[in-house]
Parts: structure tokens; C-alpha cells; sequence
């Protein structure tokens, strides 16, 4: 009881308490079970050739392959297919593809100039709402702990003049029982010595 203990402050007598509450977490060994409500769903390889073959990358411990950036570059057929229409219709392809990218760049640029602003307020008054009711759980948490510790400290300090009174009593009753017991051996002693004088005969 730390508020009535006063001996709790020393050292021997605190690492000892550590210890054995050291000692007593030690005894909890998790079931072999624990883990068994969770489920266990092993990748289906068969339906996604990808998927296997990302695993066997990872498995053989092979770097990555490089993002083909190719599609994101504006180069003509190679000389040898200048006069190729199929090559240079893959370049226009290319071409129109990244035209549109740049276009879908450009629509969320202006959206975000007309919205981003407010956006990003609603965002910040999202953090703001969060950090207040977390400052406020962490204050109520900590008026509970100052509640509990002040009931404890109120229970202890109530119940230590009792338990100083039987500590004593107890402290008493042992040396009463230590007396009677060398009384007893007095006593035991004598009856032997007079037995003795009365029947010499006896041992």
C-alpha cells in the first residue's frame, strides 16, 4: 500500500515488489489458439498469373524490372521504320494518349484553384475537430486516474490506523506466544528436575 507503506521507498523493498509483479506477467503464455478466430486465406496463385509471378520474383529475391516509361515519351519510329504507317500510328497513339493526360492535368489544376482552398480548410477544421476531442478523452483520462488514486489514497489512509493496530496486536500476540513458550520450557524443566529428586531411579 504506498501511501501507508512508508518502507515502499526503499530500494531493496521496491525491487523486490518489481520483481514479483515481473515474475507474475512471466506466468501468461498465450494459447497455442490464440490466433485461430483469425482467418487464414492462402493466395490463389491459379486465378491470377500475375500475382504468381510476383510471388516467384519475391521468392528468387530478383530486383524489380524498371516502369516502362516509353508510352510517356514523344520519340518517332526508329529510322529503320520511317516508312512504316503501322509504326507511325503507334507514335500517334502515343501521342493522343498523353495529350489527353495532359488535358485531365490541366481540368484537375483548375478544379483544384476553384476548390482546393476550401477543401483543404474543410480538412484542417477535420484535424482540428479530432485533436479537440482527443485533448479531451486524454483530460478525461486523466481525471479519472486522479480520481482513482486520490479513492485509493482515501481508502488506504482511512484503512492504515486499523491495519497499524493489528500489525501490533499481531507484533503482541507473538511475543506473548514467544513468552509462553519459554514459560512452558521453564516449567517442562522443573517438572524434570523434580521427578528427578522424587524417583532417582527415574531418567
Amino acid at each position: 500500500l504506498p501511501y501507508i507503506d512508508h518502507h515502499f521507498n526503499d530500494d531493496g523493498m521496491r525491487k523486490q515488489v518489481e520483481a514479483l509483479i515481473d515474475a507474475e506477467l512471466h506466468t501468461f503464455k498465450p494459447a497455442a489458439d490464440a490466433l485461430a478466430h483469425l482467418p487464414l486465406r492462402e493466395p490463389d496463385f491459379a486465378n491470377h498469373p500475375v500475382l504468381q509471378a510476383e510471388w516467384l520474383r519475391v521468392c528468387a529475391e530478383e530486383p524489380m524490372p524498371p516502369m516502362d516509361v516509353s508510352r510517356y515519351q514523344l520519340d518517332p519510329p526508329p529510322r529503320a521504320k520511317h516508312a512504316d504507317p503501322a509504326a507511325w500510328a503507334r507514335c500517334v497513339e502515343n501521342a493522343q494518349a498523353q495529350l489527353e493526360h495532359q488535358g485531365t492535368r490541366l481540368d484537375n489544376l483548375e478544379l483544384l484553384q476553384q476548390h482546393g482552398a476550401n477543401l483543404w480548410v474543410a480538412h484542417l477544421n477535420t484535424l482540428d475537430q479530432a485533436t479537440t476531442r482527443m485533448i479531451a478523452e486524454d483530460e478525461q483520462l486523466a481525471r479519472t486516474i486522479e480520481e482513482l488514486n486520490r479513492s485509493r489514497k482515501a481508502q488506504q489512509v482511512q484503512i492504515g490506523p486499523k491495519l497499524a493496530r493489528l500489525e501490533a496486536a499481531w507484533v503482541e500476540s507473538v511475543k506473548k506466544n514467544l513468552s509462553i513458550e519459554r514459560e512452558c520450557m521453564l516449567l517442562e524443566r522443573e517438572c524434570s528436575d523434580l521427578r528427578k529428586r522424587l524417583d532417582p531411579t527415574a531418567q
